[in-house]
């Protein structure tokens, strides 16, 4: 007997769309990784922050246990979804819907790493950095704020858009876990360490704007790098629309036409808040007259 196929309007879409991104999003919010990376980064909120860059020296926490960790649950969830998908046979849901479902299941990690801001602006005014620490000189505290969205929220939807990009286009298990430690080998060669790389180190999607460079004599001493955290934050965002609007391209059943156009366009937001990032804000780097008080 014949079935007839049930044609996909776009309220049935749309409908279909909301219970798959409510079952997503739930099983995002359970995953094991997730729960372990919410610990690590509560864990880090406890107590008072650096004494040097107050919870500017936390951005690591949200980066890894959002971050990170997010890049390998929701490659993860992906795997999942489609395997579903696979032993359903004839396929009920598209690949472009159950994508769309698991964006919208970032919200989870994505409202965690808004509560962690929340903690960090908090702490940053409750406990100011040092006068030997970071910001200082003519550095606002928006360009604080500006790092703690940057290197902090962010993650939180870039790392799950990395992990869903990955998924899409290299489907393989291990690939995940291969890729985060690229990320963070990446990470650590990007972060400022190497001078001739320190200007040029804002292409990266996760680099330090101060930290303890050092001076001869004094190797803890605090600097601020080159580079505007504010049009970074918005290079940050773009990045991930573009991972996003790759992940969608994958399914080709669909017309791709509009999605290559927004490519296009993102792409070249990229390029053009990159520049700007690298090019405007402190264009000399800053060092902390005062000393660390460490070495």
């Amino acid at each position: 007997m014949n079935t007839a196929a049930v044609p996909f309007t776009p309220a049935r879409t749309e409908s279909m769309l909301t219970q798959l991104a409510g079952k997503e999003t739930a099983r995002y919010a359970r995953h094991p990784l997730f729960l372990v990376g919410v610990v690590l980064v509560a864990s880090s909120s406890i107590g008072k922050p650096d004494g040097f860059s107050s919870s500017l020296g936390n951005v690591i926490a949200p980066a890894a246990g959002l971050g990170v960790i997010g890049l390998l649950v929701m490659a993860s969830l992906t795997r999942t979804s489609d395997q579903v998908a696979t032993a359903a046979g004839t396929v009920a849901v598209s690949e472009r819907t159950r994508t769309m479902a698991l964006v919208c299941a970032m919200i989870v990690p994505f409202t965690a790493g808004l509560i962690w801001l929340l903690w960090a602006i908090w702490a940053y005014r409750h406990w100011p950095p040092a006068a030997n620490g970071a910001p200082f000189g003519g550095v606002s505290d928006g360009w604080a704020y500006a790092n703690l969205i940057a290197l902090g929220l962010i993650p939180s939807l870039g790392g799950p858009v990395l992990g869903l990009l990955l998924a899409r286009w290299v489907p393989r298990r291990g690939a995940a876990p291969l890729f985060a430690v690229l990320v963070v080998a990446e990470t650590i060669i990007m972060q400022g360490l190497f001078e001739p790389l320190r200007y040029a180190r804002l292409v990266a999607p996760w680099t330090y704007f101060t930290g303890p460079y050092g001076v001869p004599g004094d190797a803890d001493r605090i600097m601020i790098l080159t580079g505007s955290p504010h049009w970074y934050c918005v290079y940050l965002l773009a990045l991930c629309a573009l991972g996003v609007v790759l992940a969608l391209l994958h399914d080709r059943e669909h017309p791709r036409n509009r999605l290559f156009v927004a490519l296009g366009v993102i792409a070249a937001v990229a390029v053009i808040t990159c520049v700007l990032a690298i090019t405007t804000g402190v264009q000399d780097v800053m060092i902390n007259p005062l000393p660390s008080g460490l070495s």
